[in-house]
């Protein structure tokens, strides 16, 4: 799709001093080729050229299926669908995603990811707010943001039903008392990223391999 474009975007072409548009087997060999840290660090380079100086970190998660055999078809021999765990996090007022990781086993819990993202978000530029859904409720998280960054966590605590006395952690209590609505609603933009990604693009991987599968996710 992207040698497509080129076609018509000739200021690009002129920007970047292409003399032929490549052929789209070109771009396939550079994802075998390219490793993952770098392939890391040049998108995690787009936040920093935006201008921004701190970043408003928003942390979702979604799943990208890997056999593009149907629903129907797995259902009616008995096949477990296989899926690929995608975790974001996204500066959210630029819309730009900062760091990613990918685990190959979906079922396990989303939380593991939080600190990793969100300690190599703030290696690039300092944090002001860090947003999550009750999935990353932990008062460690809250205590690693707030003690350790010097942001401010906007993570609402699951169990509703607990009262304020019974629930673990300062931070958690104060979740519980209330947290600004508009900070967190800021959060709903990782679903916008998401979506965008998936109507580009597809929820199946069309890569075979573990590795080639990463690189493109």
């Amino acid at each position: 799709m992207f040698v497509d474009w080129l076609f018509e975007a000739s200021y690009l072409r002129s920007f970047l001093g292409l003399p032929h548009i490549p052929h789209f087997t070109t771009l396939q060999k550079f994802t075998h080729r390219i490793n993952n840290s770098l392939l890391e660090k040049i998108i995690s380079s787009f936040i920093v050229i935006s201008g921004t100086k701190h970043i408003f970190v928003g942390i979702d998660s979604t799943g990208f299926k890997i056999t593009h055999a149907s629903q129907y078809y797995t259902e009616r021999i008995g096949l477990r669908r296989k899926y690929a765990k995608l975790s974001i996090g996204a500066d959210v007022l630029q819309q730009i995603i900062c760091n990613i990781r990918i685990r190959r086993a979906p079922t396990r819990h989303d939380n593991v990811d939080f600190r990793p993202i969100v300690t190599r978000i703030s290696d690039i530029l300092p944090l002001s707010v860090v947003t999550a859904d009750k999935g990353y409720d932990s008062e460690n998280n809250h205590q690693m943001v707030r003690d350790g960054l010097h942001a401010f966590s906007t993570i609402p605590a699951r169990y509703e039903h607990v009262p304020i006395w019974r629930t673990y952690g300062k931070y958690r209590k104060q979740m519980k008392r209330g947290y600004s609505k508009l900070l967190y609603n800021q959060r709903n933009k990782d679903e916008t990223i998401v979506s965008v990604i998936k109507r580009l693009f597809g929820e199946h991987l069309m890569s075979r391999l573990t590795r080639t599968q990463n690189s493109e996710l």
